[in-house]
C-alpha cells in the first residue's frame, strides 16, 4: 500500500482510486515540550494514543452523519488505529470553533480579553501552513485568493457552529466542557466534506478547570 503522505499524528495511504486510508499514530503534537493540541511539533509520543483518536473520531463521525452532515468516513480499517475515507481535495485550511479564548487565541488577543472567558462559537479559519504559522485568514482574503468561493466558505462556518453544538452537547453529558476544536474540509466532485479526524487531537476540553491530554477524552466519552 503506498504512503501518499506522513503527518504529525498520522500517516495517509492510497487505498483505492477514490478511498484511503488514515494511520492514526501514538505521537503528540505541542509547543516547547508541552502537549497541546493547537501546537505544531511533535513533542513526544504516547502508548494508545492512536487508537484513542481513532475510536473518538468513528464516534464523532457516525454521530454527525446521522445528523446529516456529510464527512468522508467511510469504515474503520483493517487494524486498530486505521480508518477508510473518501478520497476529497483539501481546502488546506483548519476552520477552528471556539468556546472560550485559550490558546494561539489569548496570545494573539490577551491584552483585550482574560484566559478562559467565553467566546460562544468563535469561528476562525487558518491556512494549513506550517512555515508561516498556520496565520489566520479573513473570509474576504480567502476568497480574493481563490482559496475558496463565498458560499464555500459560508457552509464551512455554518457547519462548523453546527457540528460544535452536536459535539458540546455530547461532551456535556459526561461533565466534560468544551474549549475549541478544529475542522478540515475538502471537496469529493462537487460536495463539500468534514475530513481529517475529530478526536483529542483537534479539540482542547476541559475538566474541573483542568486540560485534558489528548486520550483522556475517548477514554470518559467511550467508556
Amino acid at each position: 500500500m503506498k504512503r501518499i503522505y506522513r503527518g504529525k499524528t498520522k500517516d495517509l495511504f492510497l487505498w483505492s482510486d477514490d478511498r484511503l486510508m488514515l494511520r492514526f499514530k501514538d505521537d503528540l503534537t505541542g509547543t516547547g515540550e508541552s502537549p497541546d493540541p493547537g501546537g505544531n511539533e511533535v513533542v513526544g509520543s504516547l502508548a494508545g494514543k492512536g487508537s484513542a483518536s481513532l475510536a473518538l473520531s468513528v464516534y464523532f463521525f457516525e454521530l454527525i452523519e446521522r445528523a446529516g452532515v456529510a464527512t468522508h468516513y467511510i469504515e474503520r480499517g483493517p487494524d486498530e488505529e486505521s480508518l477508510i475515507v473518501k478520497k476529497a481535495r483539501s481546502f488546506n485550511l483548519e476552520v477552528i470553533c471556539r468556546e472560550k479564548a485559550w490558546g494561539s487565541f489569548l496570545r494573539r488577543y490577551g491584552g483585550y480579553i482574560a484566559g478562559g472567558e467565553p467566546l460562544p462559537s468563535l469561528v476562525e479559519f487558518t491556512l494549513k501552513d506550517d512555515r508561516r504559522g498556520d496565520p489566520p485568514i479573513c473570509k474576504e482574503t480567502l476568497a480574493a485568493l481563490n482559496i475558496a468561493l463565498p458560499a464555500e466558505i459560508d457552509y464551512m462556518e455554518r457547519t462548523a457552529r453546527r457540528v460544535t453544538a452536536l459535539i458540546r452537547e455530547r461532551l456535556a453529558r459526561k461533565g466534560l466542557e468544551l474549549v475549541d476544536i478544529k475542522y478540515e474540509f475538502g471537496k469529493a466532485g462537487d460536495e463539500i466534506l468534514l475530513i481529517d479526524e475529530i478526536s483529542g487531537d483537534t479539540m482542547r476540553v476541559l475538566q474541573k478547570e483542568r486540560i485534558l491530554s489528548p486520550e483522556e477524552p475517548a477514554a470518559l466519552i467511550l467508556g
